[in-house]
């Protein structure tokens, strides 16, 4: 089954803007809804290579953030800006009682940790290379500008960044840099309003799931440059009730694209 044959859009009004869902539904089953969060720089396309699988076991809802994709952009700020819309159109469109669940990717794991300490009903996390972590970094080289080669319309060298920076920081070979992952970073780089560097860069994360008391399970790629994924595991991780990890063996920073089976599988085993 397609992904167009399953996918209901949601334009869900939020002061003078909108946040829009994706909604993908291929079988009845009895678990609880599922969120899917996308990264920062990212859209609901982050998810591309998971979702027709993970819906055929979960009734799943994949937003573009605010100030993502084709949702609205509110405010610079975290808590008005994203977290407030987030919560109010998962309400408007789940329900306000509703027990949720939800997997967040890279900056989406940052939300998701402070969504499940403002909203009730937040029963299990599954947070994927997540940001807020405040520790060490290995990365590659430095990231490429791409504006200006967007903005004179070369797209040769435009996609010849695109295709570099996604070697530098999201994937861990050139040859798992095909087209369709350039086409998705390109949409979503442009389309991008929010700035989540800032904001997620010098942690915070740890605080968050102190005080959240569901279990949480962690994914991050053997090659993420945004984390040392060891250093993570003695932090977050070891010693610490309700948290689970993961390694995913020759995988970079965008692990869910890279290893889409092994992480479909992890996903249903840890939300099921």
């Amino acid at each position: 089954m397609q992904l167009e044959q399953i996918k209901t859009v949601h334009q869900v009004p939020y002061r003078d803007g909108h946040v829009s869902w994706h909604e993908f539904r291929s079988a009845s089953n009895g678990n609880a809804p599922l969120i899917l969060l996308h990264g920062g720089h990212g859209s609901w396309e982050h998810w591309r290579k998971n979702i027709e699988v993970l819906a055929e076991h979960f009734h799943l809802y994949v937003p573009d953030m605010p100030g993502f994709g084709d949702s609205s952009f509110f405010d610079s700020q975290f808590q008005v800006g994203m977290l407030e819309p987030m919560i109010a159109t998962i309400n408007t469109l789940i329900g306000t009682d509703v027990q949720i669940e939800i997997a967040g990717f890279s900056f989406g794991g940052f939300v998701a940790a402070h969504i499940a300490n403002q909203r009730a009903g937040v029963q299990k996390l599954a947070l994927l290379g997540s940001a807020g972590h405040g520790g060490p970094r290995r990365p590659k080289g430095d990231l490429l500008a791409w504006k200006e080669a967007h903005e004179s319309g070369n797209t040769e060298e435009l996609h010849r960044v695109m295709r570099e920076n996604l070697f530098q920081q999201m994937l861990s070979s050139y040859d798992r840099v095909d087209p369709l992952a350039v086409r998705i970073h390109l949409d979503a780089c442009v389309a991008t309003r929010f700035r989540s560097k800032p904001i997620a860069r010098p942690g915070g994360l740890a605080e968050q799931l102190e005080m959240y008391l569901g279990p949480t399970l962690f994914i991050w790629g053997e090659h993420d440059k945004t984390c040392t994924p060891e250093y993570l595991l003695e932090k977050l991780v070891n010693s610490k009730p309700n948290r689970s990890a993961e390694i995913v063996l020759d995988a970079g920073h965008w692990v869910q694209y890279e290893k889409p089976d092994q992480i479909n599988q992890s996903l249903i085993a840890w939300f099921k």
